[in-house]
């Protein structure tokens, strides 16, 4: 394994009903559908599938990025459930509106690993522990590419991984992604761990 291709699913039904995004497990709107087609067509074109295989989360709009995709490339993929977005925990399935209300109370001066958003949910550094357990087993199982179908933060927060952040730098440095938009992460000749191209959206361009 040499290089990760990493997908932010597409539009989410989330994104136009004003619900809360983390464990919220909504299905792709139409134009989700549709981005998800435009990614499948350009991946076919610029990789060789038999060199890759295709994880995603286990929530629906990854999923169903993740097999409309995978359908262009006759790729199965393999579901992770810990490349999800960050738990919500009791903010799952509500408004915006609820989350708003119902946020635990945040210093905004500082970035605060340990802040829970949500009762029930996790701290932004369980979640980046999880994401980075979640990198080693997958990375350390698989001989081919990978196409990683996940989130944003949780997208964040596998280049933080790649690059080797450590925990001080995550207070210091984040990586803000796009719906439908694609990352490359690969390892370059002198072995270094590099981001060849972030949030990529070009191929939505002429929609």
């Amino acid at each position: 394994m040499h290089e990760i291709i990493l997908i932010q699913h597409c539009q989410s039904e989330h994104h136009v009903n004003e619900l809360s995004g983390g464990w919220t497990d909504t299905p792709l709107t139409e134009l989700g559908r549709k981005q998800a087609i435009l990614i499948g067509k350009r991946l076919k074109n610029e990789i060789d599938p038999n060199n890759f295989q295709i994880f995603s989360s286990d929530l629906k709009r990854a999923l169903q990025t993740a097999e409309i995709i995978g359908n262009y490339l006759n790729l199965s993929f393999i579901v992770e459930k810990n490349l999800r977005e960050i738990n919500t925990g009791v903010a799952a399935g509500k408004t915006k509106e609820w989350a708003k209300q119902h946020r635990n109370p945040e210093n905004k001066e500082i970035f605060d690993l340990d802040y829970q958003e949500f009762n029930e949910g996790e701290s932004r550094r369980q979640f980046f522990n999880r994401v980075c357990a979640c990198m080693e087993q997958i990375t350390s199982s698989q001989e081919k590419n990978l196409i990683i179908v996940t989130h944003g933060w949780t997208l964040a927060y596998i280049v933080a991984w790649w690059l080797k952040f450590d925990e001080s730098l995550l207070k210091k440095a984040h990586f803000w992604s796009s719906t439908a938009s694609l990352s490359y992460l690969l390892i370059n000749q002198y072995k270094q761990h590099t981001l060849r191209k972030f949030n990529d959206t070009s191929h939505l361009i002429n929609y």
